[in-house]
């Protein structure tokens, strides 16, 4: 476990040091889209007190070719949750990569609250994205912001044609209702 922890954590690095050969970390999932292995976001590099000049990099690293950096630098946004970021990450929302898309859509689960109103109109206008994965990331930030205006939205996904997206939803739902 030591080992893949440190592993991540070297993949990070390069990663936010900007080395392009992260690509040779991922493996391809259903034609061209890339699926990254999830990484460890180390704590000591990234957590919610990161430097203005972390936070830019990390932005910067959104318009990246490799997905996996995308990816990697959606996650530690998230991690960070820093409002600044927020905007950043609902434009992720449309990559073309689906696992960017829903590591956007977790990280506006966790940051999503520092503007509800703007986090829920993003999701919701997502919520029509061509992959079950994408979509069931999208109602688990939806649970997460627990906003009850989401309940409508978080309903519908209920009659989703994928078993995963439904059960998400349903959970979402618990989650919301369960909230003050």
């Amino acid at each position: 476990m030591k080992a893949l922890f440190l592993c991540c954590t070297l993949v990070l690095h390069l990663v936010l040091a900007g080395n392009s050969t992260a690509v040779n970390y991922t493996k391809v999932h259903k034609g061209d889209n890339q699926k990254p292995v999830a990484s460890a976001i180390d704590p000591d590099i990234v957590d919610e007190k990161a430097s203005p000049e972390t936070i830019d990099s990390l932005l910067q690293k959104l318009d990246d070719p490799d997905p996996f950096v995308r990816v990697a630098a959606v996650q530690a946004l998230g991690e960070i949750r820093q409002d600044r970021s927020l905007f950043s990450l609902c434009g992720c929302l449309t990559d073309e990569n689906l696992y960017v898309r829903g590591y956007a859509a977790e990280a506006l689960g966790k940051i999503g609250h520092l503007d509800t109103g703007y986090a829920l109109e993003q999701l919701s206008a997502a919520l029509d994205d061509p992959s079950p994965y994408v979509r069931s990331m999208m109602a688990l930030a939806l649970g997460e912001l627990q906003d009850k205006r989401a309940i409508n939205t978080v309903r519908k996904l209920l009659q989703d044609e994928d078993e995963t997206v439904r059960k998400m939803a349903a959970w979402a739902l618990n989650k919301i209702e369960g909230s003050r």
